[in-house]
């Protein structure tokens, strides 16, 4: 028999509430159709590391599509005598014929019950909008959770769905007994171990180490990393860094790319200019405590104020890249539906999608707008939303394991309850820059864009920019390219006098500024992260 290998959470949690007496039914959920450990899908692990000792009588599983099956034969013929053969006949059935005959068994002898794809049997919609079969099928299921006969046997009830969100919400309220356990993808040391397990035969020949490729591998399961094997085998190609963030891309968008936008960035900290006080507290507190494993330094949650165009989410994809952690976006337009519960469900796989990619960055941008407790006469869902939100962020199992970074220049307008020690409880002042950090934008930019330049010394023109943000500066150096273009064609250069003349044509944009520029200040929590001229604001904030 294959070893157990590196532990699993979920079994552990199952098994810690099955010997307690919590419940003799339980609903596995999310990543239920993996390999458990090297060989073993979950209703093989269970029946070896559960069943088998525990010499239950019958072992069987039901499906909608394929009816109710036993694992053996002799299972079979025992369920037919104790419901005197009139189950023959209707063992395909749906579950209003089936399960009163399921229900007979489990309350007569000690029987294990698999009942697969449970959210099309029982989905997620108001019991009102059920047929008729599918409340039959909630009633059963939910009446055996309770059934102190099914318990005094000793039977045990599993049910398995892929997305938690999908399965009606009756059957996992307090009125009954059905525990809810996560099945989670493999960990770092679970993917190594499996990758070792995979390579051993030396059949496909790699660019990258095994701990390379477990940590690259982050977010997958054990079935999409052997499906990256067997894709470099058939096409014999090594397995290599882009090989695998190519195919990596792929199962992700497919699996998620209806809930979470994906980011994938090709700017670090050396790309951007200015901000050196924030890339310095990320590296110090982020960056470098999730690589050393000692996550006590990371906030639960950062929070970046300042005006527009001052650069918050450049700085998050900056701090993607020189993290090397995965990056998310949460977009509301892909959650929010037009179906009752929808967009409830699609907001819990956002986050179990977020969370399944740890170490992860989840950017929420203008979040004074994304999330609000909504009003008293709106439908429930920004309440919903917002309450699975703030449980969420408030989870001390995530810190330093899904880093939530949100941007707002209203920070005025944010729920107090997101802003809360526990949450976001760093605030960091993204502001306009001062002339130095001017000056290194104007690099940085005519360098991003690949626009030749004879200038050197770029001061003069970060004194000329004076409350200008970077959004502009970048609207001027693409302005003067114009210039340098309509006089010079291909051989365009951009001289001081054309960058000049950009920055006189150009007239700044963005609105409120020193408004924006004292919300961020009064909400800063540390003087530490403030330019030395806004201290003395910050002390005399009301």
């Amino acid at each position: 028999m294959p070893r157990q290998g590196m532990g699993n959470m979920w079994f552990d949690e199952f098994l810690s509430k099955y010997r307690a007496g919590i419940s003799h039914e339980f609903l596995l959920y999310f990543n239920v159709r993996d390999l458990v450990d090297n060989e073993r899908y979950i209703e093989q692990y269970i029946y070896d590391e559960f069943i088998k000792a525990r010499k239950f009588s019958i072992v069987a599983f039901y499906d909608i599509s394929t009816g109710l099956t036993f694992l053996e034969p002799a299972m079979e013929r025992e369920f037919h005598l104790i419901t005197s053969n009139r189950a023959v006949n209707v063992m395909n059935a749906l579950p209003s014929r089936i399960f009163p005959f399921i229900d007979k068994a489990l309350k007569s002898t000690k029987m294990c019950l698999f009942i697969n794809h449970v959210e099309k049997i029982i989905p997620a919609v108001d019991t009102g909008s059920m047929s008729l079969e599918e409340r039959v099928a909630l009633i059963w299921t939910c009446e055996w959770s309770n059934s102190n006969k099914i318990s005094a046997v000793g039977s045990t009830v599993f049910l398995l769905a892929d997305n938690l969100a999908d399965v009606s919400r009756e059957l996992l309220s307090s009125a009954y007994c059905v525990e809810p356990i996560l099945v989670g993808l493999p960990n770092e040391a679970q993917r190594r171990e499996y990758i070792e397990y995979l390579l051993r035969d030396k059949s496909v020949k790699t660019e990258i180490s095994i701990d390379e490729f477990a940590k690259l591998s982050s977010g997958l399961s054990k079935k999409s990393i052997k499906d990256i094997k067997l894709k470099a085998e058939a096409e014999d190609v090594p397995i290599s860094f882009e090989f695998i963030k190519e195919k990596k891309h792929s199962v992700l968008r497919k699996e998620y790319g209806d809930v979470l936008e994906f980011i994938y960035p090709e700017i670090d900290f050396d790309d951007i200019g200015g901000m050196d006080l924030a890339k310095r507290y990320l590296i110090k507190n982020i960056v470098e405590p999730v690589k050393k494993g000692d996550l006590r330094r990371v906030p639960m949650g950062i929070l970046l104020c300042g005006p527009s165009g001052t650069g918050k989410t450049l700085l998050v994809n900056a701090l993607a890249k020189t993290s090397g952690f995965n990056c998310v976006k949460i977009d509301m337009s892909r959650i929010l539906g037009q179906y009752v519960g929808e967009s409830e469900k699609n907001f819990k796989k956002c986050l179990l999608g977020a969370q399944s990619q740890e170490p992860v960055i989840v950017f929420v941008d203008e979040i004074d707008t994304v999330f609000r407790r909504g009003e008293r006469d709106d439908t429930g869902v920004n309440r919903n939303i917002f309450s699975e939100f703030l449980q969420f962020t408030s989870n001390t199992n995530n810190r330093g394991k899904v880093i939530f970074i949100a941007a707002t220049n209203r920070p005025d307008l944010l729920d107090p309850a997101l802003k809360r020690a526990g949450r976001f409880d760093k605030k960091i002042p993204i502001l306009l820059p001062e002339a130095p950090e001017r000056a290194e934008i104007f690099r940085v930019v005519i360098k991003k864009y690949g626009f030749e330049t004879d200038v050197n010394d770029f001061m003069p023109l970060a004194e000329k920019t004076e409350n200008y943000t970077g959004a502009e500066i970048d609207v001027v150096v693409r302005k003067a390219y114009e210039l340098a273009s309509e006089r010079d064609g291909d051989k365009a250069v951009l001289t001081k006098d054309i960058l000049e003349e950009a920055i006189m044509k150009c007239v700044p944009s963005t609105q409120q500024v020193e408004f924006m520029t004292m919300l961020a200040i009064r909400e800063c929590d540390d003087r530490d992260l403030l330019p030395e001229k806004y201290r003395e604001l910050l002390d005399r904030k009301d």
